[in-house]
């Protein structure tokens, strides 16, 4: 009678950390993945637990009892793609060796999931668990939270969560308050209120930037931003002048909007129609920076497909400022006068789409014709039929 002191690494840290493949069986291999693991991460619990597994393996044998040990990984995904794995391993296991019974050793209860797909194989004797014993004080608590916070499972588990909700709340309770002083047209805030919502906002924003790392994103952006106005500065400068566009925009559309609206949906459609031609010109200016940039580039392949894009967009401008506005003389929020320069408007959009259309239908008749080697010869030109009678 054959017991298998079975060590489970529910989420593949041997793999991940030291390189292991498993199934590992018999002491001197779960010896070593245990030594390799531990040089690699001190503070790896599941280190610990095999080398537990290796101690009750040593304390069984020396009273006599026919033992034998063994290392199962799962995978870092822990859920169904780990336990699958686990299950492969428990089948191979099982049938290259004759096992009669099973003893569990775990560093926790995330690795108890395994127990059932033991169970359907073979009967447990007992579970044991190894908890890594360290100092109560707030020196040690310190350090595992910062610990937590490096940890990928525990952040996409946890802190990610908690963070979000953190900054929902804060956010939702930042926005009553100032509703709640437009309303009364009093900046007098309740201080307990106040000083909750700041903390909530401030402590979820840390740990959604931390569990998403975006201090690392928006560093990384930056560096590509500063190695791309060094390589294209005039392509840069376009972008930077497209992005003020817009915020220039906004705000001109906002204070257009703010002096001639009737109601919040004239206010919305208005908005809509005035920002529509600060995005073509933010558009613009990214498009010429592009067209000026392949020219200084001896690149002017691409040129007219700008031009071309150019023209249609600005097809596009008109149709989308002329239906706005007649959407607004449809809702009675302006008069027939403002109606007719809205299908205007229209009109001179379609037309404008049309010519580019035949433009560009044009040029790339004329590429393709060019494209051509100076010797070929199109159906019914001269010696095409010639050269068909001498092939027969």
């Amino acid at each position: 009678m054959t017991t298998l002191i079975l060590n489970v690494d529910r989420d593949n840290d041997f793999g991940d950390k030291a390189g292991i493949s498993a199934p590992l069986v018999g002491y001197e291999n779960c010896y070593n993945a245990a030594l390799k693991l531990i040089t690699a991460d001190p503070e790896d619990s599941d280190a610990n637990a095999l080398f537990g597994a290796i101690k009750h393996y040593e304390s069984l044998a020396k009273k006599g009892e026919s033992v034998e040990i063994a290392l199962i990984t799962g995978d870092n995904d822990v859920g169904p793609v780990s336990d699958e794995r686990l299950s492969n391993q428990l089948d191979l296991l099982f049938s290259e060796g004759d096992y009669d019974d099973v003893i569990l050793v775990t560093d926790g209860a995330e690795d108890d999931y395994i127990i059932p797909l033991i169970l359907s194989r073979r009967k447990i004797r007992y579970v044991k668990h190894i908890i890594v014993r360290h100092n109560q004080n707030i020196e040690s608590v310190y350090y595992y939270i910062v610990k937590a916070l490096k940890d990928k499972k525990l952040i996409n588990k946890f802190i990610i969560p908690l963070g979000i909700v953190l900054l929902t709340y804060g956010i939702v309770s930042l926005a009553f308050i100032l509703i709640q002083v437009v309303a009364s047209k009093s900046f007098s805030v309740d201080p307990s209120l106040g000083a909750i919502t700041f903390v909530t906002i401030v402590l979820g924003a840390y740990l959604v930037e931390k569990g998403f790392e975006m201090g690392k994103s928006v560093r990384s952006l930056l560096a590509s931003l500063r190695e791309y106005a060094q390589e294209t500065r005039i392509l840069f400068l376009s972008y930077v002048i497209a992005i003020s566009l817009l915020f220039v925009g906004i705000a001109s559309s906002y204070v257009i909007t703010r002096s001639t609206y009737h109601n919040p949906l004239d206010g919305v459609l208005i908005f809509l129609s005035m920002f529509t031609w600060w995005i073509y010109g933010a558009f613009f200016a990214r498009e010429t920076g592009v067209a000026v940039e392949m020219f200084v580039n001896n690149n002017r392949t691409g040129i007219f497909r700008i031009l071309y894009g150019l023209m249609f967009s600005l097809s596009i401008a008109f149709i989308v400022y002329g239906m706005i506005n007649y959407i607004r003389y449809v809702l009675a929020f302006v008069s027939f006068s403002s109606a007719i320069i809205s299908i205007f408007f229209l009109v001179i959009g379609l037309i404008i789409a049309m010519l580019s259309s035949m433009v560009h239908r044009y040029f790339s008749e004329r590429a393709d014709s060019s494209s051509l080697p100076a010797n070929a010869q199109q159906p019914g030109q001269s010696g095409y039929y010639d050269n068909k009678f001498e092939q027969k």
